[in-house]
């Protein structure tokens, strides 16, 4: 035998399972929207920390989008700068990363000599062509 409330209790909580989805799915705070929600971008800014802790400077690039663009942190960039610097030396990437920091402070010709270092440093062609990618995004 069945108990009724017990099976129209159940009937109803299965019933509001698609309401509750679509709820969680519009609401972009949960995580669940299309795109990029804010966990994801954060989850993304404790994974490029990470790979700049363990002295991975191609990750300056992911950095200073997370921390300028999106938050306008320049410290937060600038730390980090350092640190990969004193890590591996003023190479391509960390120049590239200063330049955008000077940029974002409105340092037009800080931001012209360290670009001009960050194409100087490069040690080869390819590299010499993702920091020159860099840069044009950078001025977007």
């Amino acid at each position: 035998m069945i108990d009724r409330r017990s099976f129209i209790a159940g009937a109803a909580l299965v019933a509001l399972v698609p309401s509750l989805l679509w709820w969680q799915s519009s609401n972009t705070s949960k995580g669940t929207s299309p795109g990029m929600s804010r966990y994801n971008v954060d989850h993304l800014g404790s994974i490029v920390t990470e790979y700049l802790y363990i002295g991975n400077p191609q990750a300056l690039d992911m950095l200073c989008n997370y921390a300028l663009q999106r938050d306008g942190n320049g410290l937060y960039a600038a730390t980090w700068i350092d640190y990969v610097a004193a890590r591996c030396g003023e190479c391509a990437d960390v120049r590239a990363a200063r330049g955008r920091l000077a940029a974002f402070v409105g340092d037009r010709t800080g931001m012209r000599r360290e670009f001009a270092a960050a194409l100087a440093a490069a040690r080869d062609d390819a590299e010499r062509q993702r920091i020159r990618t860099i840069i044009e995004r950078s001025r977007q």
